[in-house]
Order: C-alpha cells, then sequence, then structure tokens
C-alpha cells in the first residue's frame, strides 16, 4: 500500500495539531471539521494510545479490501465477546458467512417488503394523527427491530431488552469499565442460548432455525459461533438501520425542497438513500490489525498495529465526492463506503436498503411535510454516528 508523491505528515499529533478523539464529547459536532484536518494534515494518523487511523477514500478502501494485511482478528471491538464475522478472517469467515447470506439474498429479502411495509404503516399510524412524534423512537428504532426480530426468531416481548443492550453497546467509551460492554453482550448471548435451545425442541420457520441446521463440510456449527452469528445479526439489524433511517430523516428536514421532490418522486429515493449512507455512515469506523509493516504517504505503521478504518471520513473525502459535505439526494454515486468493502461489506445490505425505501416511502407519503421540534444531538460512540432522538411536529393528515 505504497502511494506515490510526496508524502504527507504522520501521526504525530503535537507536531500537526490534528486531534482524532472519537469519544470526546465535542467530536460528533464538528465531525466534518475534524474529518477535513485528519484527511488532508495526517492521512496516516497516530493517537496517543498507539491505534492508528486512515481517512482517505482510497486508503480505507484499499485496506479494507487486503484482509491479508489488515486482519480482523484480535482488535478491540472483539475483546471480551465470542467470535463473529467481523471478528473473523477467510477462510473461516467466509465458510461461515455463506451460510448465513443464504438468508440475504435479494430474491429472499425482496420477499419481505409487505411485512416490512405492514410494520411502517402500524408505526406511523400510531402517532400521525397526534401532529408530532420522535422519528428516531417510534419509528426508525422500532421498524429494524421488528424486522431482524421477526428473521432471527426473538420473541416479540423480548425486542426492548435487545434494543437496550445494543445501545449500551454501540455507547461504550475507552475508560469505561469493562462491564459497560461485557455485560449487555453477556446478556444477549443468555437470551440467545435460551432462544437456541427452544428452537433445537421445536424447529420454526426462522432463522435460529436455520442455522441450527446449517453444516460446513458435515460439522454443525458450535454453540460459541451460533451465538456470535446471532449477536452480530441483531446488533447490526438494530443499530445501523435505525441509524440509516433516523439520520436519513434528519437531512430530509433539513433540506425540505429535496425532501418535497422525493415525495412526488419516490422511485428517486434508493439513490438518495445512498447518499444519506454516504454522508452519514451510520458506522464510522472499524479496526483492523496489520500483519505486516506498511508504508503510506511516507509514514510506517508496523506490524501488529491496530488500525482505525474511518468509514465517516472517507465517505467525506473531495477526492472521490465532489462538495463532499453537502447533502444532495440526486448525487451521482459510483462507490461509497456506507457498508464496508471488501470481504466484510454488510450482510444485511440488501435488507437495510429495503426497510430505509419503504420506511422513506411511507413516511413522506404520510408526513411530506415534518419539521424538527428541536435540533437533535448526537450520542457519544466512537464506532457510530447516531442521534439521541429526532422529535419533529407536522400539520396532522386529514382523517380517514
Amino acid at each position: 500500500m505504497r502511494r506515490a508523491g510526496r508524502p504527507a505528515r504522520g501521526g504525530d499529533r503535537v507536531r500537526d495539531g490534528v486531534v482524532y478523539d472519537p469519544a470526546a464529547p465535542e467530536f460528533q459536532a464538528r465531525l466534518p471539521e475534524i474529518y477535513r484536518r485528519l484527511r488532508d494534515e495526517a492521512p496516516v494518523y497516530r493517537s496517543d494510545a498507539g491505534w492508528w487511523a486512515l481517512s482517505r477514500f482510497e486508503d480505507v478502501r484499499a485496506a479494507a479490501g487486503d484482509p491479508a494485511t489488515f486482519s480482523s482478528e484480535g482488535t478491540d471491538i472483539s475483546q471480551g465477546l465470542l467470535p463473529f464475522l467481523q471478528s473473523l478472517d477467510p477462510p473461516r469467515h467466509d465458510a461461515l458467512r455463506a451460510l448465513v447470506s443464504r438468508a440475504f439474498t435479494s430474491s429472499r429479502v425482496a420477499a419481505m417488503e409487505p411485512r416490512i411495509r405492514a410494520v411502517a404503516r402500524e408505526l406511523l399510524g400510531a402517532f400521525a394523527g397526534a401532529g408530532r412524534g420522535d422519528l428516531l423512537a417510534q419509528y426508525a428504532r422500532q421498524l429494524p427491530s421488528r424486522v431482524i426480530g421477526e428473521l432471527i426468531g426473538i420473541p416479540p416481548e423480548e425486542r426492548e431488552d435487545f434494543l437496550a443492550w445494543t445501545d449500551a453497546l454501540v455507547e461504550a467509551l475507552p475508560g469505561d469499565a469493562p462491564d459497560a460492554a461485557r455485560a449487555p453482550a453477556a446478556r444477549m448471548y443468555q437470551a440467545f442460548a435460551s432462544l437456541l435451545e427452544a428452537r433445537r425442541r421445536a424447529p420454526r420457520d426462522d432463522l435460529a432455525s436455520a442455522l441450527l441446521a446449517a453444516e460446513i463440510d458435515g460439522v454443525r456449527l458450535s454453540e460459541p459461533e451460533l451465538l456470535g452469528f446471532c449477536f452480530v445479526l441483531v446488533v447490526a439489524g438494530n443499530d445501523t438501520t435505525t441509524n440509516l433511517i433516523a439520520n436519513g430523516a434528519v437531512l430530509l428536514a433539513r433540506h425540505p425542497d429535496q425532501r418535497k421532490a422525493l415525495a412526488e418522486a419516490p422511485a428517486r429515493l434508493p439513490n438518495a438513500i445512498e447518499e444519506m449512507l454516504r454522508l452519514e455512515s451510520p458506522a464510522q469506523a472499524l479496526p483492523r490489525v496489520l500483519r505486516r509493516d506498511v508504508t503510506l504517504h511516507g509514514v510506517t505503521m508496523p506490524a501488529g498495529a491496530m488500525v482505525r478504518l474511518v468509514w465517516g471520513a472517507a465517505n467525506r473525502d473531495p477526492r472521490e465526492f465532489a462538495d463532499p459535505d453537502r447533502f444532495d439526494a440526486a448525487r451521482a454515486i459510483r462507490r461509497q463506503l456506507g457498508f464496508g468493502h471488501g470481504v466484510h461489506f454488510c450482510l444485511g445490505a440488501h435488507l437495510a436498503r429495503l426497510e430505509a425505501r419503504v420506511a422513506f416511502e411511507e413516511l413522506l407519503a404520510r408526513i411530506p411535510d415534518y419539521a424538527l421540534a428541536r435540533e437533535p444531538g448526537w450520542r457519544r460512540s466512537i464506532w457510530a454516528r447516531a442521534h439521541d432522538a429526532v422529535p419533529v411536529v407536522f400539520e396532522p393528515p386529514p382523517a380517514a
């Protein structure tokens, strides 16, 4: 991964004056400015804690496409957790992914659209007549949870627990007590162990039962692998799609002319969703571990170093996107990294895109002219881009 040209300055933040600290309270509010300086002044950044960060589009994309050098095994995001897809490298990763990917084929996902639409209409109907609501708590948070919960087989009465555990994992910060992430993960594993035991006794038409029956070369998945599968499916299903819908709803509130155009021509929504993913990527960064020394922009990162691939910064790189901090629902997007890249490209991308499309189709059909009741805040997270609430006001639709 060598690049030709004049070397950029490295990661000494005292020398460069660049500070990339996603755990800082002010980070989310200052994100565009911080990412701009990171890309321009310290594209190979070294933190005081010893980890590195890549922020330019081509650098991040190339690293994500090179798992032999940028390994997913042994990263800080997986500490204290059972093995799951994002913490594995090929060939084991590929064999396990092939099993569950059958549940996320484009045809199987497309068949879920009527159910997703029914859930979206039900959720909107619960507050559309009130003239106000929270598009995060009452809509964006509930729709993906219902969908992934039904797909896996999670009992309805347990879905709020899984949402709370997901939130706790996403909000865990460096310096928190170890239990900040381990305790909610342990509760998830316990709940999934009970679910899997119930499906062993009485299989159903859900993903939990399918995973129990799955084999690789005639060998069933181990209990830790089963729990790891369920864990990553529910966390990604709850968090990523929730934030895609919520972040997108805020962007449309801030750009009513573009929202009006989409309400009048919903066929343009898929492109708008790609732009939402690009500009406000739900997953802002993920870690890798170097398996060899890598020199990039005149800076050498040593083997064994932890490297963060900062998707959010890469997706705002002017080297790839014109006027990158501007929301343009009609932008022609050749490629973006909102769902990652390479062997770890988001397994549920088809489902997330479908849920987002249906969510916005139904929202703009039912409540086309909403306004933010207040400026939404941001949750503190070193990995995610997530609002704390999306309170809106609107003229209630006429009674049917």
